[in-house]
């Protein structure tokens, strides 16, 4: 009798289940990957729109912005601005509602995003020295910057409601044209 060399059904059988399992564990792998880097991609138009809002105001007059923000103690809501209107009064006073309406509301790959400026009082009030008297060499006046900077924080998030995604929050400051 002859005897033929190759492969038995169980041989090929167990490295088929082989293949199949490593290839499942690379599959979870890469969609996890996939998802990761889609995250980061949504985080990283977040901070860009942020950044373009941040851009706009410190593009507007800086005396309307300290009268809006902290004279007004107003805050800008993406949230009253849509579909090429702004619905606040004030907004109107202090800017061009057309070019605010899509910097407060931009419509991204088909994703609507709102966005919120708030001034940051916090930042902007004098705080106590450790020591009344001593004041240190590198100490800066708070008095004086605060004439020439509006602290703002800008948040970012998805417009739907039900996205489940973190908002993104970038801090800046909005400076007078003088020291520009």
């Amino acid at each position: 009798m002859r005897r033929e060399d190759g492969f038995t059904l169980i041989e090929v059988l167990a490295s088929i289940v082989i293949l199949s399992i490593v290839s499942l564990v690379l599959t979870a792998y890469f969609t996890n990957a996939l998802s990761y880097t889609k995250s980061n991609q949504n985080k990283t138009i977040m901070v860009n729109l942020a950044r373009n809002a941040l851009f706009y105001m410190e593009k507007q007059d800086f005396d309307q912005i300290k009268d809006f923000f902290v004279t007004g103690k107003h805050a800008l809501k993406g949230d009253d601005c849509k579909l090429n209107s702004c619905v606040k009064p004030e907004y109107a006073a202090h800017f061009n509602t057309g070019t605010l309406v899509s910097v407060l509301h931009p419509n991204v790959n088909g994703i609507e995003y709102s966005i919120d400026i708030e001034y940051q009082q916090e930042l902007a009030e004098p705080r106590p020295s450790p020591s009344p008297g001593a004041a240190s060499p590198n100490a800066i006046d708070r008095s004086v910057i605060r004439q020439y900077l509006v602290p703002v924080r800008v948040m970012v998030r998805q417009a739907e409601n039900g996205s489940g995604r973190a908002p993104v929050v970038v801090e800046g400051y909005i400076s007078d044209e003088e020291i520009r």
